[in-house]
């Protein structure tokens, strides 16, 4: 199915119709219960109790896989096993899956013959005003109302699996259809897809976003080692310290070519308020957290230097980052691995915007998770594509 049979299917319903749908999914699936049991207690637990205790609903129980957390509280809640929370409360609450992989919890969930189970989205569509740190969601009638802005982004995407997924994503988030959602792709291939592109010996790589060193290591697993210089770009100071410590840990020569850049990135030089977590959601915005830090763009940074292989994962911050790089993109020609899945919007927009810093660009989107998470864009110089190496251009528009 195309977008523009997608979107005739989808504009079918009017906004006001799809408004509603969203609004009264929540009490749909949960009714007649109005007690709710958290299942998960990471991030995306935290959002959906403190969404529910703002809008004045106190959950009463997490449940977790997690053996060491049975018996313990959280946030004054407490944390069971997920047999001990059915045993408990199968028929008398909702249990609202709060987990990104969230196939198997929901199954598990109706094998312990849980009479309610909710999918996040549906938790956000109905809590979404006490969400607001909840920005990668969005309701199903502002996605349609911005409809005619997609084709910009869904023109030039360079492969049939990069449109059905932007098919995919846009279905879902407006009908939460997990049927239409392609399988995910091996979440070890995120950032460096061997399909698209060799890394080289030489590779200059910029990881922006590098929190505790996580996508460092595997930069340096899937270079074997092999490559020119990395620059870690992380603007957290807790994160910052992690990574100092994990970029230690590497062999000598490995640490050497190693630069730390302690920045937030952006669309222009200067300082920024940034919410410093200590944590993979640290972002730019007023929280308690929230301090003055350096802000530099790419373009400056890398005047002199040439890039090869620019990685983006910065809590929603892409947009201004590349906004930024244009120079750099026309210049050096990096491959560009962009996350975009920080906010709805980005599905269209990052690609108008890696094609304007460089109209050569060949773009893919990849998913690496189920649901929207771990999404990300791939833009290729020609000279990098591995599918045209391979003499495969057909596959290529």
């Amino acid at each position: 199915m195309g977008l523009e049979t997608l979107l005739t299917e989808l504009q079918s319903e009017s906004i006001e119709a799809a408004r509603l749908r969203s609004e009264q999914e929540f009490e749909r699936i949960a009714a007649p219960f109005d007690r709710i049991v958290v299942f998960g207690t990471g991030y995306l637990g935290d959002l959906a109790c403190s969404g529910l205790r703002a809008a004045g609903v106190q959950p009463i129980a997490f449940c977790d896989n997690n053996s060491r957390l049975w018996g313990s509280h959280k946030d004054g809640i407490e944390i069971v096993s997920p047999a001990e929370a059915a045993a408990r409360y199968k028929d008398s609450a909702a249990f609202v899956v709060a987990i990104y992989n969230s196939t198997p919890p929901r199954r598990q969930l109706q094998a312990l013959e849980c009479r309610r189970i909710v999918p996040y989205p549906v938790l956000f569509w109905k809590y979404w005003r006490f969400m607001p740190k909840e920005d990668r969601l969005e309701l199903p009638h502002r996605i349609l109302e911005r409809a005619h802005e997609t084709a910009a982004g869904y023109e030039l995407l360079s492969d049939d699996r990069s449109r059905t997924e932007f098919c995919a994503q846009i279905r879902w988030r407006c009908l939460l259809d997990y049927d239409c959602l392609p399988r995910p792709d091996d979440a070890r291939e995120m950032y460096f897809p061997s399909d698209l592109v060799a890394l080289l010996p030489t590779e200059a790589f910029v990881d922006c976003g590098a929190f505790d060193g996580d996508s460092v290591r595997a930069f340096v697993a899937a270079t074997r080692g092999r490559f020119g210089r990395i620059y870690a770009w992380e603007a957290d100071p807790g994160n910052v310290s992690k990574l100092r410590a994990s970029c230690g840990q590497l062999t000598d020569g490995m640490a050497a070519r190693i630069e730390i850049l302690p920045y937030a990135v952006g669309d222009r030089n200067g300082t920024m308020r940034f919410s410093a977590e200590g944590s993979v959601s640290s972002r730019f915005g007023e929280s308690e957290a929230a301090q003055e830090v350096d802000c530099r763009t790419i373009d400056a940074v890398f005047s002199a230097a040439s890039p090869t292989f620019i990685k983006m994962d910065i809590e929603g911050a892409e947009p201004a980052a590349l906004r930024g790089a244009m120079h750099t993109m026309a210049r050096c020609r990096p491959v560009m691995a962009v996350c975009a899945y920080h906010s709805c919007d980005h599905l269209w927009t990052i690609p108008q915007l890696l094609k304007a810093g460089n109209p050569d660009y060949h773009i893919f989107l990849r998913r690496y998770a189920e649901d929207c998470w771990e999404t990300v864009y791939y833009a290729v110089p020609p000279e990098r594509l591995r599918l045209l190496q391979s003499g495969q251009a057909e596959q290529v528009a």
